[in-house]
């Protein structure tokens, strides 16, 4: 059994108050990781755009201080999205900060619409690969919210023999019916649990307001969303427990279909 503590929150002050308060109570809690929402390390996509990329570097640097620093205080491994800048580069990773070690991986595949277009905006991954993890024997894995659409994702959870998949969004625009329906069947085909942490916030798209909607939750791995939380800021605390991920792939056996169709045979 390990426990996760999902936040929902806004964006960052730059103060680590706040954050210092929710990572202290998942640790009190009996948390061992913690996953953050896109866009709360940084501010959003609308106003990173117009922003110097000084000041980008800034908001991520002070934070990956103090998350090291937190992680080690309260013996956590962080699972945060953030910016990097390298130059003229600026780069969507997403951070794992533990005691043991600091690890970044870049995002695969960036949302590209007219409206919110990150792939113009952010350089591109050279090559394929998402983040992963043992905490508690249990397998972790890490996508980004846009990232859930595309099957080749998926094909690497299973190929990584992820039991838990942590996914950091940004998700607005009335979109929360179809990201229910999404995260539910992609937890059921996969046999494993999804730990969604979604930011809060407002943006305007095309002078359209829209609002980030929170409704973190946690999905088992028979695709129920067993947890979750409302609009407002606060924290999700998700039992992963690998006797009900065993028992989803002995009942469904998609875990063990998907593994034979990539060769990976146990």
């Amino acid at each position: 059994m390990s426990r996760v503590a999902a936040l929902q929150l806004h964006t960052l002050a730059m103060s680590d108050s706040r954050i210092d308060h929710y990572l202290s109570l998942a640790a009190k809690g009996g948390a061992s990781v913690v996953v953050l929402g896109e866009y709360v390390i940084n501010s959003f996509f609308n106003d990173i755009i117009k922003m110097p990329k000084s000041m980008i570097k800034e908001q991520s640097e002070q934070k990956k201080s103090s998350l090291l620093a937190m992680a080690n205080r309260y013996n956590l491994t962080i699972i945060a999205p953030l910016l990097q800048v390298k130059g003229k580069e600026c780069k969507k990773v997403v951070a794992k900060f533990s005691p043991q070690s600091t690890k970044y991986e870049e995002q695969n595949v960036l949302i590209d619409y007219p409206h919110w277009n990150e792939a113009k905006f952010y350089s591109k991954k050279e090559s394929f690969g998402i983040m992963s993890f043992s905490v508690d024997r249990i397998k972790f894995g890490v996508i980004f919210g846009f990232e859930a659409h595309f099957d080749r994702i998926w094909a690497e959870i299973v190929a990584k023999k992820i039991d838990c998949v942590l996914l950091p969004s940004a998700c607005a625009l009335n979109s929360s019916s179809r990201w229910n329906e999404l995260l539910k069947m992609r937890a059921f085909t996969n046999n494993v649990y999804i730990v969604r942490a979604n930011r809060l916030g407002k943006t305007k798209f095309d002078d359209i307001e829209s609002e980030f909607y929170g409704q973190s939750m946690l999905i088992n791995p028979h695709g129920e969303i067993e947890n979750s939380l409302d609009s407002n800021e606060g924290m999700l605390m998700c039992d992963i427990d690998k006797k009900l991920i065993l028992q989803a792939r002995s009942i469904w056996k998609f875990r063990q279909k998907a593994e034979a169709l990539l060769g990976l045979n146990i």
